[in-house]
């Protein structure tokens, strides 16, 4: 079956949006430069490839936000999970401490409140695979830098950007290094870089020990089940080859392993503890294959990802309303994710214009295995190939101004049971310099995402939806952005209406899960500024401002309304970095702060606000060694990391004291 976007007044406001391009002062986040010192800014130029091809930041009409592996390293985070939570229009969505994940219910950046809207790319390659990305398996010691394009990002990037893009450039040279670091609850960090003339190699390794009650027993289900980690492990390995200086190729393995005992606490044992409802270990392997080539405006790209998921566990009997202790039933379920894809572009240099052709193919497939407590096994395999044409037309209309005019038009092919889609997508932006160090833009254009395998069909406790239709959007947005010799200031004003959005809901027994339809909308603004202060001192802030909402579909209970609008995720985000770099010594403090939380339930109950910090401080005693100390949590608070109905929690005030010796 074939199914269209609801196209709305797109075209009005495309209009309306570029006439009101000069009302907007300053643009996107605080993009962040490469330097080799450790926890440095540097407000010199910025190149990105938010365009798919290289411009500068300064020049590109979209908020964009850089975070290079210096940085990332300087905010505490082992894993790109923990590193982004200080971004600008970035929430920090988790079921755990750490981004652990457990098993299909893993860790989330959610961008500018659209939680099933974040694409995440390795080098321009899709790691989205069934709705998850597990950016907790990516260790920053692997990452050359991180680009962060919020809005909607469809047109070039494909499903799933409807929220925005997270760009991981992966290193490319390696730097002859070995790390350790050990702290509480647990926590080992360890890491190895070599380059042996055309081949990198890396190795990671993270654990994270025992940690009791991480969720509130009253949103467990069933109600009064709770969390308890016995220990969370990541492995990762990473290959890089270089045959020349247009082609390479890259491998990396990751493996996870997450031990968790979910306790009941409204029954307890002979000895007067909570009962063990559930054991379970939860394992996913991931395998990223990569070949690239880069020569004469020519990429190409060939990449085969890989995740394998498995959840055994082992859960209490139930008999005469009460559990059994010591007498369990044994289940085990997961899936087998696997993507084949190609992609080609080519980019043409037409006098002072730009134009930009390519072409994606991607084959997704899914096994499902389940074997019960009754030890019968279902096995259930999906595919889908998915087509893309894509285009960009970069026309200078004068020597300070430039209209882009981009398209994407995407169809999908061999579905199980014949679900296909198709949709086109269009972007048009305008930029204009003002001045060599200043410029305003405006946008609007279209995204989507395709449901997923589970979602159409089913799994586990997932009840499937063949009616489910893509989630699709429109996206406006103006901004400028001004550079100074001291300052980078940035302004973005957004408006977003996401149509037939994938949410999940609860069926009346809360144990089974069905995704449906509904609409959500947007519109916020974002302020930041990288200051460079001298001395060896360097800042940052950003502060946001949006009202999220979903549109009731059903009436809940009657506790809302059929057809109304409900709050969504939370509206004001404040956060900052000081950074200081001089010497032997070098530091970072970094906090964000997130306030007007409400809940994603039918209660729409208000939550107390989260404040993530971190302290980081190096010191250098040669030229080769270095050795850190990282408080992270430093007022000790207990915030909720999730915003659904369920409770999680993140982790304590930690410490982490490490080594690094470079050779």
């Amino acid at each position: 079956m074939k199914r269209k976007a609801k196209q709305g007044n797109f075209g009005k406001n495309i209009l309306m949006t570029m006439l009101i391009t000069g009302t907007v002062f300053a643009g996107s986040a605080s993009a962040l430069a490469a330097e080799k010192d450790v926890e440095s800014y540097t407000l010199d130029s910025i190149v990105v490839t938010a365009q798919r091809y290289a411009t500068e930041e300064l020049d590109t009409p979209a908020a964009v936000e850089v975070f290079t592996q210096e940085q990332l390293v300087a905010t505490g985070g082992t894993n790109l999970q923990e590193a982004l939570k200080f971004g600008t229009g970035l929430i920090y969505h988790a079921q755990g401490p750490r981004g652990t994940s457990q098993g299909t219910m893993t860790s989330k950046i959610v961008i500018r409140g659209v939680e099933k809207g974040t694409l995440v790319l390795i080098d321009g390659v899709p790691l989205n695979q069934s709705g998850r990305y597990n950016l907790d398996d990516i260790p920053v010691e692997t990452v050359e830098r991180v680009e962060i394009i919020r809005g909607g990002g469809s047109v070039l990037y494909g499903s799933e950007a409807t929220g925005g893009v997270i760009n991981i450039i992966t290193k490319g040279k390696r730097t002859n290094s070995v790390r350790t670091a050990f702290g509480n609850y647990g926590m080992q960090s360890h890491a190895f870089n070599t380059q042996a003339g055309k081949l990198g190699i890396s190795y990671s390794y993270d654990k994270t020990g025992a940690v009791d009650n991480i969720s509130d027993p009253s949103g467990g289900r069933p109600e009064g089940m709770y969390y308890n980690i016995i220990r969370g492990e990541h492995n990762t390995a990473n290959l890089r080859y270089d045959f020349n200086d247009a082609m390479y190729l890259s491998y990396t393995y990751g493996e996870n392993n997450a031990h968790y005992v979910y306790r009941y606490s409204k029954q307890q044992d002979a000895n007067g503890k909570d009962i063990d409802y559930k054991n379970a270990i939860h394992t996913t392997k991931n395998n990223n294959a990569q070949l690239h080539y880069d020569k004469d405006d020519w990429k190409a790209v060939l990449s085969y990802v890989r995740r394998e998921q498995e959840t055994r566990s082992k859960t209490a009997t139930k008999k005469s309303g009460n559990y059994i202790p010591g007498v369990t039933t044994s289940d085990s379920k997961g899936y087998d994710d696997k993507s084949l894809g190609m992609d080609i572009q080519k980019k043409w240099e037409l006098g002072k214009n730009i134009g930009l052709l390519g072409f994606n193919f991607q084959r997704d497939t899914c096994d499902y295995k389940e074997v019960d407590k009754t030890n019968m096994a279902q096995n259930r395999d999906y595919e889908r190939n998915m087509y893309s044409f894509y285009g960009q037309y970069n026309y200078e209309l004068n020597k300070l101004s430039n209209l882009i005019v981009s398209a994407r038009e995407t169809w999908t092919g061999s579905t199980t049971a014949g679900q296909n889609y198709n949709k086109f997508t269009p972007e048009i932006e305008y930029i204009h310099k003002l001045d060599d160090d200043t410029s305003a833009y405006a946008k609007a254009g279209q995204s989507f995402m395709m449901p997923t395998f589970s979602q159409i069909y089913g799994s586990g406790n997932i009840i499937g939806n063949a009616t489910l239709e893509p989630q699709h959007g429109n996206h406006f947005e103006i901004g400028l952005k001004k550079n100074t010799n001291t300052h980078m200031w940035r302004l973005a004003v957004f408006n977003y209406k996401i149509n037939d959005s994938i949410e999940s809901k609860w069926k009346d027994n809360y144990t089974e899960v069905e995704y449906t339809n509904e609409d959500i909308k947007n519109t916020g603004i974002e302020l930041t500024c990288a200051i460079d202060m001298g001395q060896g001192w360097k800042a940052n802030w950003g502060a946001s401002y949006s009202n999220p909402k979903k549109l009731v579909t059903i009436n809940d209970a009657g506790t809302i309304t059929e057809g109304s609008w409900r709050n969504y995720y939370g509206k004001l985000q404040l956060n900052g970095g000081l950074n200081y770099n001089k010497g032997k010594w070098s530091g970072a403090i970094n906090a964000n702060y997130l306030g007007e939380r409400t809940r994603d339930n039918d209660a729409q109950a208000s939550m107390k606000p989260q404040l993530f910090t971190d302290l980081n401080i190096v010191y250098k005693p040669t030229k080769n060694e270095k050795v850190y100390l990282n408080l992270e949590n430093i007022f000790d608070r207990r915030d909720i990391v999730s915003t659904s109905t369920s409770t999680f929690y993140n982790l304590g005030r930690n410490v982490m004291v490490g080594y690094e010796f470079n050779f």
